[in-house]
């Protein structure tokens, strides 16, 4: 059963969840491929942004936790849910980085021209986390409580 897992490997299982996440976005940014003017401004501002990437996600993280475990549901299932969160984000942006990329930058090629974001990365990932909504609804929804 999925919730026979103690609370410690939950811990363990929340905290690969949020390494996952560091690194899945940190592959999306590396395997961006931007232009030449793009890219040196890119390499500026990213020291900086990474630095505070690196700092602010866990702080974030550890808040989130610390606010749900206030709450009275058990331990697993927040640890569950928090765990699938940050792990599906990565997946869902991965597959259509390349044309949000294209949209980024056609976008600041043309500050004042309004571009729509791309249909089918719209659709992927509102329909990638729909998904796992669902499946992480339907995981709680057929555990037992009375653990």
């Amino acid at each position: 059963m999925l919730f026979s897992i103690p609370e410690p490997g939950w811990w363990l299982i929340a905290l690969a969840a949020t390494a996952f996440f560091m690194l899945g976005v940190r592959a999306l940014v590396d395997s961006m491929r931007l232009p030449g003017a793009s890219r040196s401004a890119w390499k500026q501002q990213s020291r900086r942004k990474r630095r505070a990437f690196y700092v602010l996600i866990p702080v974030f993280a550890s808040v989130v936790l610390a606010i749900n475990l206030l709450r009275p549901e058990p331990v697993p299932e927040l640890l569950f849910l928090y765990s699938v969160a940050f792990a599906s984000l990565p997946i869902a942006l991965f597959p259509v980085r390349a044309r949000v990329l294209r949209h980024y930058i056609a976008q600041r090629q043309n500050p004042g021209v309004e571009i729509e974001p791309d249909r089918l990365a719209v659709v992927w990932i509102v329909g990638f986390l729909s998904a796992v909504l669902l499946a992480a609804v339907l995981a709680l929804l057929t555990t037992r409580y009375d653990m």
